[in-house]
């Protein structure tokens, strides 16, 4: 019977303690739990690794930039002047 009221009570202390942490995430509006989430984040690599490789690829396209400059009207390969009558083919390298 002792045994039932100590687990009892231990999580009784335990429920207490998550919802007195979580009053306070909620109330601060997360900041400064960025230590939990990176410990709990840790959980959908096992779980779901497909899904963790698919995330963190979507992430890496937020640090993706042009491959090649746009063409300018200068690069373009063919240009062709109406009002002169004017047809110039610039040859690519």
């Amino acid at each position: 019977m002792t045994t039932v009221a100590v687990f009892a009570g231990a999580g009784l202390v335990l429920l207490v303690l998550v919802v007195v942490a979580g009053h306070r995430t909620l109330r601060n509006g997360g900041a400064g739990s960025s230590g939990m989430a990176d410990g709990l984040g840790s959980f959908i690599d096992v779980f779901d690794p497909a899904r963790a490789r698919a995330d963190r690829d979507l992430k890496s396209h937020d640090n993706q930039g042009t491959v090649t400059p746009n063409p300018d009207d200068d690069d373009r390969p063919v240009q062709v002047d109406l009002s002169k009558g004017v047809a110039r083919i610039r040859k690519s390298l």
